[in-house]
């Protein structure tokens, strides 16, 4: 009873120091005075610990209460910011101070309200905090990846070197102004193990799971489906695996697509700019495909129940059977309108994240499944390749929606032979995301999604099949 109540206690500790955190900011705006007309304070806690696996060693990893805040002021009728990581009043004054000093921007009123305080939807799970959070247990289950992992590998022949990590995360977010406060907690625990760096898997839970039996398994497992065979470009027994060829994307490659390609398109400063020529109802994909922002997709830790301006997140579509359903926008404070509450400090290049501008983003992305199981998918066409993760993709085009990168991990599906692994390093990847004007089909005018949908931990997602040169 005793090391029960202890464990119930870790997350009751988590969920104070929200409370806390949320008490604190509720205060400054009202410690600020009459100095600016109204401030806004959005703050990010983060803090993970776990273990790395690196050459057979466990080797303790920690990072604790990691503080970004960043502050919004209004002045008549001017805005300016500033960002700090400290959690204090002395610090945040400085930080208004600072804000005044550049505040150029025209801005509205006042900022508007956050309108809830209720915690992300189903992103902290205490009875998975109370297990993760216990250092005996998480070594417990470190543990038990790398002994499953070295029994499975003294069953074959060769020697293969597992790293990765096995690590839980809390995020905490506060968004307050003069007219409230809004507050989540968000927890998750997240594994990764990596083969020799040509073959790799992650786990990623938010809910506590029925048995943490596949997570022990997971290095295992990864080895057992992991071919044994490489092949490169340029081999001789290659077959007709070149050129513009079947390729399947394993959902989080797709996503990654998505997030860096389709969804920068679908924003409002990207209709401003020109960047998205389409108007709404345009055909952008084939009639098969919708696309889904949805904040509130429960066990996903990207969901929120407000975004960074503390506005009620809600159900956005993007792409509905092909055709463009709508953009994100950011709240309009002069109409007092929501918009599509999409607005998120993400950070770009060697930005902060509390120095990020808001921008428009997609929060859990959820795809319409398709009608094919992904064996009756595979089994369509006699070569393929599964490609599992992806190299460079930041530099994109986005403009084209075109994309050119290396794979990093990736693997032949050839009927009548057994699987091949991709050389790391040495296949390349490229196509357009969407039809260009005098171009070849872009991937979502011509592809099959998978019956299965997939939990990357941020989306929801098919398997999806398309045409894609290979090189």
């Amino acid at each position: 009873m005793a090391a029960k109540a202890s464990r119930v206690r870790r997350a009751q500790i988590i969920g104070n120091e929200l409370e806390e955190l949320a008490h604190r900011v509720s205060r400054f705006p009202a410690a600020v005075g009459r100095t600016v007309d109204d401030v806004e304070v959005w703050l990010e806690r983060s803090s993970s610990y776990g273990f790395i696996f690196e050459n057979g060693r466990l080797i303790p990893s920690l990072s604790l209460s990691r503080d970004r805040v960043a502050l919004r002021v209004l002045k008549d009728g001017q805005m300016g910011a500033a960002s700090c990581t400290r959690i204090d009043e002395a610090t945040w004054q400085a930080c208004v101070a600072q804000a005044l000093d550049v505040a150029r921007m025209p801005g509205p009123a006042s900022f508007a309200s956050p309108r809830t305080r209720k915690p992300g939807p189903l992103t902290f799970d205490p009875d998975l905090c109370d297990v993760a959070a216990v250092p005996a247990e998480l070594h417990r289950l470190a543990d038990a990846i790398s002994d499953n992992f070295q029994h499975e590998a003294e069953r074959g022949s060769g020697s293969v070197v597992m790293s990765g990590h096995l690590k839980y995360g809390v995020r905490r977010y506060v968004v307050g102004t003069r007219g409230g406060v809004a507050a989540s907690l968000h927890g998750a625990l997240t594994a990764h193990v990596d083969l020799d760096g040509t073959y790799f898997d992650t786990f990623h839970a938010v809910q506590a799971p029925e048995s943490y039996h596949p997570l022990a398994l997971l290095g295992a497992r990864t080895l057992r489906n992991m071919p044994g065979e490489n092949v490169a470009p340029d081999s001789a027994e290659l077959g007709e695996l070149r050129g513009r060829i079947p390729v399947v994307l394993h959902p989080r490659v797709f996503e990654a697509l998505l997030r860096r390609l389709v969804v920068p398109m679908l924003t409002q400063s990207s209709r401003r700019s020109g960047l998205l020529s389409f108007a709404d109802g345009d055909r952008v994909a084939h009639e098969g495909f919708t696309l889904i922002d949805d904040a509130g997709l429960d066990g996903l830790s990207s969901s929120r129940h407000f975004d960074d301006e503390g506005t009620p997140t809600k159900r956005n579509a993007l792409i509905v059977r092909g055709r463009l359903s709508g953009v994100l926008s950011p709240r309009d404070t002069t109409r007092r309108a929501a918009g599509t509450a999409s607005s998120y400090r993400i950070p770009e290049g060697a930005e902060d994240p509390q120095d990020a501008p808001h921008r428009q983003r997609a929060a859990g992305l959820l795809a319409e499944r398709g009608e094919l199981s992904f064996h009756e998918m595979i089994g369509a066409v006699p070569r393929s390749i599964l490609v599992h993760g992806l190299l460079g993709l930041h530099t994109a085009d986005l403009a084209r929606s075109r994309f050119s990168c290396g794979i990093s991990s990736g693997i032949t599906l050839e009927r009548g032979r057994e699987s091949r692994l991709l050389a790391p390093g040495k296949w390349s990847l490229s196509g357009s995301l969407f039809t260009q004007p005098g171009g070849s089909e872009g991937l979502l005018g011509d592809h099959i999604l998978s019956r299965e949908l997939y939990d990357t931990g941020t989306a929801i997602l098919p398997y999806c099949m398309t045409y894609l040169e290979v090189g």
